[in-house]
């Protein structure tokens, strides 16, 4: 029986790629264990990641210190702590190793991207641009879609419509394109009045429902309505904007989104029995198609509906139950699991 010691890593480093650890043995008896630098590194910067994104970002300092000290020349080590850096508001200390880990590797894109949306951030337009085309000529990026993206948002705050347009649409052309890709297509459209369009990126959507972007759909939806003259698609557009006002109100009453809803509208009607289920189907009818519509009414027994959201208390089961599918299928369509839904998320049926 062996008893380990607390990662006593006596680290040498007159020795490259590897550090010693000590295992203390049943008998008392002391073994060395040589453990690979570049995995412990790599497993600490990992761990960092974990903690930035749950939000602790001094134990991620922490850790990516360890990786770093461990092996000061991993250039993805430096890279996370220089966006821990700018989580934490400590501004030179992240372009110093932003700039630190592009020096040790000089192909970096995730790092020249990473480091582009800092310099956006700080306004630093120019240099921010410089650095998403150094990446983006990479052609051994791993996720172009992530550095279109990201110019996308870059030209976007610059109010450059066209270019913060085309390439958002260039993320699209990729099959891994971020999901928000979709909600910046649709608030672009929306400021642009293009409001028909807005609602069509907004209804390719997969991710969770938050405040902002339902109240995104809701005014778009009324966009719609202040602006359409056809009175069956108008009621239908009523339908769906109140429906996620409800949702809004219902899940997130203390946002300020809600409380906008709320000034505007008054408080919504309690929720009836399936009326998700009865609007959902507006995913097709209320986005006015690219394609030529029809001239033939729509009769509102004959649409299908298409994808629901998620209520408080609801689960895969529940709602595969209530839209005569399976579970099964919901997974694989969605690719989540039941334990992972949430109230607000939209859940495609088909």
């Amino acid at each position: 029986m062996r008893f380990l010691s607390a990662l006593a890593c006596v680290i040498s480093f007159s020795c490259l790629s590897a550090c010693v650890t000590k295992t203390i043995n049943s008998d008392g008896t002391v073994q060395n264990n040589i453990v690979d630098k570049n995995k412990l590194s790599d497993t600490y910067v990992d761990l960092a990641v974990e903690y930035q994104k749950h939000n602790a970002p001094q134990v991620a300092l922490e850790r990516v210190n360890l990786a770093i000290q461990t092996l000061p020349d991993n250039a993805r080590a430096y890279m996370i702590r220089a966006m821990i850096y700018q989580q934490l508001g400590k501004i030179t200390f992240a372009e110093n190793d932003f700039i630190k880990a592009i020096d040790l590797k000089s192909n970096y894109s995730e790092a020249y991207v990473n480091y582009a949306v800092f310099l956006c951030e700080n306004k630093n337009y120019d240099s921010a641009l410089t650095n998403f085309n150094l990446a983006l000529e990479n052609p051994l990026y791993y996720n172009p879609e992530i550095g279109y993206y990201s110019r996308g948002s870059c030209f976007y705050k610059q109010n450059k419509i066209d270019l913060a347009n085309a390439d958002f649409l260039k993320a699209l052309s990729y099959r891994s394109a971020p999901p928000d890709t979709y909600i910046s297509l649709a608030k672009l459209q929306f400021e642009q009045k293009n409001y028909a369009l807005a609602n069509f990126y907004l209804s390719k959507f997969s991710g969770s429902q938050t405040p902002s972007i339902m109240w995104l759909h809701i005014q778009i939806l009324q966009a719609l309505i202040d602006s359409n003259t056809d009175p069956m698609r108008t009621h239908e557009y009523v339908s769906y904007r109140n429906t996620i006002g409800q949702l809004l109100v219902s899940n997130y009453s203390n946002t300020q989104e809600a409380q906008k809803y709320l000034t505007r509208y008054g408080s919504p009607a309690p929720f009836k029995k399936n009326m998700l289920n009865q609007t959902a189907s507006l995913k097709r009818s209320s986005v006015i198609s690219i394609r030529k519509v029809s001239s033939q009414p729509v009769s509102q027994s004959n649409l299908v509906p298409n994808y629901v959201y998620v209520k408080s208390g609801d689960t895969l089961f529940s709602i595969a139950n209530k839209n005569n599918t399976t579970v099964k299928q919901l997974e694989q369509i969605n690719k989540i699991k039941s334990a992972n839904i949430k109230a607000g998320m939209k859940i495609f049926l088909k």
